[in-house]
């Protein structure tokens, strides 16, 4: 592997690693409001970037997944 592949794919895994984390706390924090724009600055990145790279990572936008992780937070509750 070139030495620019290498340095693309360790940033990507990097970049990956902190959206998993922006994810664990979207689940943590479901119930709360969803501030994208705080989210976009804990991880240094421009609020529509930011969307775009968390929906290609995850398959939903932040606020889909929220609301995704609001809804089953609810259903396990209410077993």
């Amino acid at each position: 592997m070139c030495l620019g592949l290498k340095a693309a794919a360790h940033h990507h895994l990097r970049e990956l690693a902190v959206l998993r984390r922006v994810r664990d706390r979207i689940d943590r924090e479901c119930t709360a409001p969803l501030d994208v724009e705080k989210l976009a600055s804990t991880v240094d990145l421009p609020v529509a970037q930011f969307i775009r790279r968390f929906r290609d990572a995850y398959g939903l936008s932040p606020h889909e997944y929220r609301q995704a992780a609001e809804a089953r937070t609810k259903n396990w509750r209410s077993r």
